[in-house]
Order: structure tokens, then sequence, then C-alpha cells
């Protein structure tokens, strides 16, 4: 690759180098590169991405099934003021041209596709191992073992959200935008659904190939326990660290040091039922950050509990070519080679702090 995403960064604050690395594709996989979220603070948060290029595809029509992903992450952070509970993920993704610099990337229209929360409650098993809710902590994350996938494009496309069985006050602005979720679409937890067809991927002319380039965004928050934290016998929470709708982290801003985030627009009135569960709290208090807007929290990744990032992957679709053969008097036979074959792909890799890897896949008719 021709660019130098290094270049010229010594100078640049903190948010330009964590998507301007994020964005370039020049990394290696498996250096380990990563870039730390420093505020005025002492509060520190890392997260690192990298994604390979899946295998080239062959297929009789070059069709393409779905596009998929199946990502593991570790966030650590160290220093906050407030404990951390938990640490919310939000995956995005969009297409667009090979090799574009980081303003391109930023500018794509992305769609959400998953978004989850992790809870630091002490679990250790395959698919989560983490340190418990405080100040300091680690969280890695393997929700996608074995069968589990996120779709990032399919054949059915998008889910239809403007005709969503939007409740619990949620509408489909509330919902694209992560303020308000309810319970929408059928869709199981977690699963925004495709951001849009395959049919961009797929090679439409005899014995031709199309390459498409997948843009993916993660923001990853790190959030407040909430009253399932307060038992007995497991954590000694003060009741100031425990906060309905676990808000973000520090949303005050600590006197202009990193973004403030407590702003009317972006909190939630407690109300009387809410307020039996919290010993600190009434019936009227207000509780800041604990429905902040996606585009807002990418918009302040200074703030020491917010990271957002980009990386990306490439899709190669070969159609292949038809073949027909004929022996005998009268017999003719035609044949298309339908197995999957597979071409070794060079690495790309993306990096922003941490210790996160992105494996993208493609499935396909043949």
């Amino acid at each position: 690759m021709s660019k130098q995403p290094l270049d010229g960064l010594k100078d640049a604050d903190r948010r330009t180098v964590l998507r301007y690395i994020g964005g370039t594709g020049a990394v290696a996989a498996g250096t380990g590169l990563g870039v730390t979220a420093l505020t005025g603070s002492a509060a520190a948060a890392t997260v690192d991405i990298s994604s390979s290029n899946p295998d080239t595809l062959e297929s009789d029509a070059g069709e393409v099934d779905e596009v998929f992903i199946k990502p593991s992450l570790s966030v650590t952070w160290d220093g906050m003021d407030d404990v951390v509970g938990k640490v919310r993920v939000l995956v995005e993704a969009a297409t667009g041209e090979i090799d574009l610099d980081p303003p391109e990337i930023e500018s794509l229209e992305y769609m959400p596709v998953f978004r989850a929360t992790g809870y630091a409650n002490g679990t250790s098993n395959e698919s989560e191992d983490e340190s418990g809710p405080g100040t300091n902590g680690e969280f890695h994350i393997n929700w996608f073992d074995g069968d589990e996938q996120i779709s990032v494009y399919d054949t059915d496309g998008a889910p239809e959200y403007e005709n969503g069985a939007y409740n619990c006050g949620a509408t489909m602005e509330s919902y694209l935008d992560g303020t308000l979720m309810g319970d929408p679409i059928d869709a199981q937890n977690g699963y925004y659904g495709a951001a849009g067809t395959t049919d961009e991927f797929e090679a439409e002319t005899d014995a031709g190939t199309n390459t498409t380039t997948v843009y993916l965004r993660y923001t990853i928050s790190l959030h407040s326990p909430d009253a399932s934290f307060i038992t007995e016998d497991r954590y000694d929470l003060n009741p100031e660290d425990v906060r309905p709708h676990s808000p973000v982290v520090m949303a005050d801003g600590e006197d202009g040091q990193y973004p403030d985030l407590s702003g009317n627009e972006y909190g939630t009135t407690v109300t009387a039922e809410e307020a039996e569960d919290y010993d600190d709290l009434e019936a009227g208090d207000f509780v800041a950050a604990t429905a902040v807007p996606y585009d807002v929290l990418q918009e302040n990744t200074d703030h020491p509990a917010i990271m957002s990032a980009y990386t990306h992957f490439d899709v190669t679709v070969n159609n292949e070519a038809a073949e027909a053969g004929a022996s005998g008097d009268s017999g003719a036979g035609a044949s298309v080679d339908e197995e999957i074959d597979t071409i070794d792909s060079d690495d790309t890799n993306e990096s922003t702090g941490g210790n996160e890897s992105t494996t993208g896949n493609a499935t396909e008719d043949t």
C-alpha cells in the first residue's frame, strides 16, 4: 500500500491517531500496536481491532449468501473515577471503495449490525473472562465461538425498521441511535440484522471477479453497574457506585478535562419504582449519560470511557467458467466445477489499543 499512515502523527491528538490507525490497514497482523485513550485525568482505557481478508470465494454463478464476522475482543481500564460494571460494544458496517482515506472512511453510511453489553460481574468461562466491577479492570469477550456469528450482509438485506413493532416508548430513530431500544422486529438479543444485501458482492459475469471492501466501526463504552450488582455475598459497592440504566462513567467532564455528557438530553429522571432499588436516589433525581446516542459517543472519543475505531476487510468472489464437452455418437454433457477452492489472501490490520480481533468471512452459493 502506498499510503504512509504513521507519518506526521507524533503531534496529532488522540482521536486523530486512533481513527487514522484504525482506518488504513497498513499495520501488519499480530504486531500488537495499540492506542491508549488518555485524557487530562489519570483514567485510561484500551481496545485493539484487527481483521484479515477471507479466502477468495469461487461459485458457479458468482453468488454470495452471507458475509459475516466472528469478533473477539479485550478491553482494559485503569484509574477511572467511577466504578465500571459494564462494557457495551456496538458494531456497524458499510461498504466502500478499496483504500479509502480516514475522512472518507468516517463519512461512509454505517448501519448497526450488533450491540451487546457485557456485565463485569466476575464471570470466567469460554465466552467471557473479566475481573468484576472496579475502577481498574479488564474484560475479555469471546461471544462468537462455534456457530455464533454476526451477519453483516445477506440475501434478505436490512430489516424493515420503519415497520418494526416498537414498544416501551421506543421508535425507529431511538432504536437505531441506541437511546431507547424497546423490543422490536423479533430479532435475537443484540443482533440488529444485516446492514444490506449481498448484491454488490456478486461476480455477475462468467469467469469474472468482484472485490468489495467491508468497513467496520466499533464503538466501546464503559458503564456503571446497576442494581443487579447489589448482592450480599459478592461486591462491596458504595451507593454512589450503582446507578439505574448503567450510565457512561465519568459523565461530568471533570472541569473540562474531557467531554461533558451530563446534559439533560442524555440522561434519565428516576421513577419511584427505580428509586426503591437505590439507597441514595429518590423519585425525580436525575441520572446523567444513560441515553447517549451512538453518534455522540463517536464524536467524543476524547472521553476516557469511550473508544471508537475502524477496520476493514475485502471480499473477493470468482464466477467460475462453465465447461462443456461431448463424446460418443450422440451423447453430450455439460459440467460446472462446484468445488470451493480457496486462495490464500493477504492480511490487513488496523489497531486501536488493547486486544481485539475480528475475523471476516463470507459464505456462498454453489
